[in-house]
């Protein structure tokens, strides 16, 4: 069986072309789920006229009496799904005609695969192709700090999770098993997509397609954009990100995601045995390009944890920041 998640809140102007295109699809999908979160606007009454005209989608709507945020919205959509597979959907996006088609086989075809992203393009409000300027050896549109190969199928390493999400929700299938444990684990301190991805990759079954599958809808509305270091040119962004801030983020955001996890999910140290050395890494890593030590932070290049985090172009920045920042301190 396979379900569609959708949150849906103020979504009048796009939700009917993302609808069509769930419809539509070459594997049809057995249960469209759509949360509506006390909208404001015409969204229910769209939704509600499209079950009407389309008996085809399976759509169930549930209306929420008071206002539950993205994040529980979200969460609520994923645990009212039945599905062996669930795809979570956006309401402004548009799906490509064989999106589910290629996900499902390739899961089939995989079964260690827990959850799966695909790659998109962009679409401003006028469905008009948005590009935007692509940094090298990224991918997934700057949003994924590795190199991927154009169709190619990769696993993600739970230590690239814990630094950042680089797959939107609405590029995700999970399995039920997945879903399962993101209710058990849900936390609102992880935008509902990375703790799925976070699980998933912790039990080394999350996986990338590098191929576009849908269309991902820019515009003033957005609740959640990308970022705007990812759409920056190289020269703009090394500028921006040569501050404590940027040259700490990684770690950072990596011990806040241990932290996040050690929190809500018990089983954690035991399909990621190291993670307590991970996160002393991490904090030592943060402390040593605070104070400026050099020679410390020369020395965690032997450590298989700093590359995992940073390149080697990056590392070197880390030491002349280190340098510049104990010669300023001195």
């Amino acid at each position: 069986m396979i379900s569609v998640a959708m949150a849906s809140y103020n979504g009048q102007d796009y939700i009917v072309k993302q609808l069509d295109s769930i419809r539509c699809q070459t594997k049809p999908v057995d249960q469209c789920i759509i949360v509506d979160d006390c909208s404001t606007d015409e969204t229910v009454t769209i939704i509600e006229n499209y079950q009407k005209e389309h008996p085809d989608l399976p759509i169930c709507l549930y209306r929420n009496e008071q206002n539950l945020g993205y994040r529980r919205n979200f969460k609520k959509a994923v645990s009212l799904t039945n599905g062996d597979y669930i795809f979570l959907c956006d309401q402004d996006d548009i799906w490509n005609l064989d999106k589910v088609e290629k996900m499902i086989d390739i899961m089939k075809t995989n079964t260690s695969i827990l959850a799966l992203n695909s790659s998109f393009t962009f679409i401003d409000e006028f469905d008009k192709p948005k590009e935007v300027e692509l940094i090298p050896a990224f991918s997934n549109n700057n949003l994924y700090r590795r190199p991927v190969a154009k169709d190619a199928l990769v696993e993600i390493p739970f230590d690239e999770m814990l630094i950042q999400n680089g797959f939107q929700g609405c590029a995700c299938c999970m399995r039920k098993e997945i879903k399962e444990l993101f209710l058990q684990c849900f936390t609102e301190q992880r935008f509902h997509d990375w703790l799925i991805n976070l699980l998933a990759s912790a039990n080394h079954g999350l996986y990338f397609y590098n191929h576009p599958l849908f269309q991902y809808r820019v515009h003033s509305k957005n609740t959640i954009g990308i970022n705007e270091v990812e759409t920056l040119s190289e020269k703009d962004r090394l500028k921006k990100t040569n501050t404590l801030h940027w040259r700490t983020l990684f770690a950072q955001s990596s011990v806040e995601s241990i932290e996040i996890l050690e929190s809500v999910y018990p089983d954690l140290y035991r399909v990621q045995p190291d993670i307590a050395k991970k996160k002393d890494f991490y904090k030592k890593h943060i402390e040593y390009l605070d104070t400026g030590k050099v020679v410390s932070l020369l020395l965690q290049n032997f450590s298989p944890y700093y590359g995992r985090i940073k390149t080697k172009k990056a590392r070197i920045m880390d030491l002349y920041f280190a340098l510049h920042r104990k010669s300023r301190r001195g």
